[in-house]
């Protein structure tokens, strides 16, 4: 994918030449062209595929006293305008950097920028954060990059942060800053950090404010409206346009906003007979949309762990990695994917619970979360695994005070706004950044437009998809009339008859777990624990029992091997072994420096 690398240094030291080259060599290790150039105090360099990139990302601009790596595309402001980067290029390089005019970019970018008189570096991520930066702060210099890889040469001494690798291990996500390489940060979203070579600062220029206030009032036609504008600016700057598509709501009412839905390819995949491929099947055929179905192959799958840890920087386990065998598929169809992500968590409140609502404090509700996402058993395990004393992990502590740090209207709100920035941002674009190892993606659900329209909604709206189904059927009634994979129910046919079909499976499932019975399979889009018990156990032990994963001693591997056994056994500790995997093969990229 196409990224950039900006190192300066301070007190007169020069940029090591060795290092930028090296750095170089791995920006592009999965081919491109790099430019850029070295001077004493400050080197900037960028790359670029020669196709499945957005038309000015991964280049280098000279703008009026300055010059601009930059990556993403920014949309037009007005109607179906097309590509706007280069207008943004320009905004970032003004002098004085303008917070509210940044503020309006609409679309994924990251920027690096240096200004010659007066000095000054700049870095600078988009509202949201699509594209993650990484950055090293060293005794003499600082690096910045949108490739983690291209960050390690810069590093004095190169090993695994224990509190990241507790954290992904406990919750199968990182958060905030944190990263699995010590040293190293992810920047915020809506950032800048500036550097004149007297002084650095960095700050937040946008933070998404959720205010819950439901006034004024925000009808499902307005929010619909705002989504169909989004969709339609990115159809208008990318021709040749793909899309994803499950039997979920996202994708489908994506693909019904567009103008011309036909001329829009679409990618399915799960088992056989499962309910995304027939509810995606169906609605692909009701719009002429040209629809490719595919069954997994799990065997495809390990070999391409180590690339897919790689792209998405260590963010996440091997088991979120379903895009991986796809990749060249959709990218010999298009260009740009139009790309689901986390509609179900913005409109659709899938993740909410209704004790949540009713929250008065920030670290209740933060402790709350954190055990609907760490059982009380997994807490234990990790402990074990990590050789703590039970209760010593700062895991928990953290995940809890990043909640209440947030600003907004209730609780609840703020923790809207950090499950975006965090589990969206995170740990959900990973399948976003493996898709950028071949084609680029543009996320409608997070059009500027759109998000100041939903950031007036009160969250109490969005509870069980009442709201998202209100929205589908007022603008996309095609959408709403073919059966929702989640409850078989058609969306046109409303909230209540909807959540009666969720609670009916629920208790179905519930009612059967005893007897050791699995209801709905067809609701079954893959077979993760039984993947690890078959045709990737013998990948598995080749990681997780072999002699470097042992030596590096970040875990007990006593304990892992317990966890193994116990897996493979029918316990199903899927994450922990996703986890270990994935920290394992990073670390041989980045520690070992051995080659995807």
């Amino acid at each position: 994918m196409a990224g950039w690398l900006l190192v300066w240094a301070q007190g007169g030291i020069a940029v090591d030449p060795d290092c930028w080259k090296r750095s170089a060599q791995a920006a592009v290790r999965y081919g491109g062209v790099f430019t850029g150039a070295r001077q004493d105090r400050v080197a900037l360099g960028a790359w670029r595929r020669g196709s499945g990139e957005f038309p000015v990302s991964g280049t280098i601009a000279s703008l009026a006293g300055a010059q601009v790596a930059w990556t993403g595309q920014c949309l037009g402001d007005t109607g179906d305008t097309g590509d706007a980067s280069a207008q943004a290029m320009s905004v970032l390089a003004a002098n004085p950097f303008d917070d509210a005019v940044v503020a309006r970019l609409n679309g994924p970018f990251s920027a690096a920028v240096i200004r010659a008189e007066p000095f000054e570096v700049r870095v600078v991520t988009d509202r949201h954060r699509h594209y993650p930066v990484y950055v090293h702060h060293g005794p003499h210099l600082s690096v910045a990059s949108t490739e983690m890889r291209c960050v390690v040469p810069w590093l004095e001494r190169t090993e695994l942060s224990r509190d990241a690798v507790d954290m992904l291990l406990r919750c199968g996500e990182l958060i905030d800053r944190q990263t699995l390489l010590h040293g190293v940060e992810m920047l915020p979203p809506g950032t800048v950090l500036s550097d004149t070579g007297q002084r650095r600062t960095e700050r937040r220029y946008w933070s998404m404010r959720s205010d819950g206030s439901g006034t004024p009032a925000v009808t499902a036609e307005q929010l619909g409206q705002a989504l169909k504008v989004g969709v339609r600016r990115m159809e208008a700057a990318s021709p040749a346009l793909g899309i994803t598509l499950s039997g979920g709501l996202d994708s489908r009412i994506i693909l019904d906003l567009c103008e011309n839905p036909q001329r829009v390819p679409s990618f399915t995949w799960g088992l056989p007979d499962c309910r995304d491929i027939v509810c995606a099947s169906e609605f692909a055929t009701l719009v002429g949309s040209e629809h490719v179905v595919k069954h997994w192959t799990p065997e495809a799958f390990p070999p391409l762990w180590s690339r897919g840890v790689d792209l998405t920087g260590g963010n996440c386990g091997v088991d979120s990695m379903f895009m991986l065998p796809f990749v060249p598929l959709v990218s010999s169809a298009c260009g740009v994917v139009l790309n689901g992500l986390a509609g179900d968590a913005t409109l659709g409140g899938n993740w909410l619970k209704r004790s949540w609502l009713a929250e008065q404090k920030s670290e209740n509700l933060g402790s709350a979360v954190w055990r609907w996402r760490v059982p009380a058993d997994q807490d234990q395990l990790v402990d074990r695994l990590m050789t703590r004393v039970p209760g010593a992990s700062s895991a928990s502590d953290r995940w809890v005070a990043s909640i209440g740090q947030r600003e907004g209207a209730r609780p609840i709100e703020r923790l809207n706004d950090w499950f975006i920035e965090n589990r969206v941002f995170r740990t959900t674009n990973c399948g976003t950044m493996i898709l950028r190892g071949g084609v680029e993606s543009h996320s409608p659900f997070f059009d500027r437009d759109f998000i100041d329209t939903l950031t007036r909604v009160n969250q109490d709206q969005k509870f069980k998809h009442r709201l998202y189904l209100d929205v589908m059927n007022s603008v996309a009634p095609r959408a709403a009339s073919v059966k929702w994979q989640r409850t078989n129910v058609k969306p046109s046919r409303g909230y209540h008859a909807n959540l009666a079909a969720m609670v009916f499976q629920r208790l179905i499932t519930k009612a059967c777990a005893p007897v050791g019975i699995t209801p709905f399979r067809d609701l079954q889009v893959a077979d993760l624990a039984g993947w690890f018990r078959g045709p990737w156990r013998e990948e598995v032990e080749k990681v997780i029992q072999s002699n470097s994963f042992r030596q590096r001693a970040i875990v007990n591997s006593d304990v892992v091997d317990e966890l193994w056994q116990a897996h493979l056994g029918g316990a199903d500790h899927g994450r922990q072994i996703s986890v270990l995997i994935a920290i394992e093969l990073f670390a041989r990229l980045t520690v070992d420096g051995m080659v995807a």
